[in-house]
């Protein structure tokens, strides 16, 4: 059975940078009766969004959804009451495929980033990523410089806050500390991937993927 739920998270935090809002997500399996999910043969896609999109990424999910083949992981969907939102984000390098809405609430969040920067450490990964680009200003290059400074910018500021608390105090902001500055590491890079690329309109990027993923299937 499929149910048409809406959320109640309008203006709650969730995990940082996930921000609530009420947003609608069609064909969402009962898991009473949806089994153990997708099937281990189907091709899964990773939708990494900022909630500030959600719009944007219920479109694309509805389109995905539908194709025979193709499971969406998506975090309203298969983050588990009181589970652990890292866990899911780390997931994104198991997946088939991501789909990154890259917008300007993408590219200033630290979770959004995290994803990101996880994905670049599998191998080959820009052939895996399918960049949504709402911030067509990335294509200036005084722009991106801008996204990198930003983060520059973020990592000294809780460098310096790190420094002032006792080393046992500051074992899990140390860690935080170390993906501010993965982050920062990566950000020219991705931000120079998704920019030399004939990216899709965004009003039909969700065909374009479709054509993508049929395209490397029949291969």
């Amino acid at each position: 059975m499929e149910k048409r739920i809406k959320n109640r998270l309008n203006g709650v935090n969730i995990g940082g940078n996930y921000i609530g809002g009420d947003v609608i997500v069609d064909g969402y399996a009962d898991q009473e009766t949806a089994g153990t999910g997708s099937k281990s043969n189907d091709k899964t896609i990773f939708l990494s969004y900022n909630w500030h999109d959600g719009e944007t990424a219920d479109r694309i999910d509805r389109h995905l959804s539908k194709i025979q083949g193709i499971t969406v992981k998506r975090d309203v969907r298969d983050i588990g009451v009181w589970k652990s939102i890292r866990e899911f984000m780390e997931g994104i390098r198991q997946q088939d495929y991501a789909v990154l809405i890259v917008s300007d609430s993408y590219l200033r969040s630290k979770n959004c980033m995290f994803e990101a920067t996880e994905m670049m450490k599998e191998r080959e990964y820009a052939d895996r990523i399918f960049p949504a680009v709402v911030e067509t200003g990335i294509y200036d290059p005084l722009v991106r410089a801008e996204y990198i400074r930003y983060w520059q910018q973020e990592c000294d500021k809780l460098e310096d806050a790190v420094k002032g608390l006792e080393p046992a105090n500051a074992v899990e902001l140390a860690t935080d500390l170390k993906r501010y500055k993965n982050i920062v590491a990566s950000v020219g890079e991705f931000l120079s991937i998704v920019a030399d690329r004939n990216n899709p309109d965004i009003r039909e990027i969700e065909v374009q993927i479709e054509k993508a993923i049929l395209k490397n299937r029949s291969k």
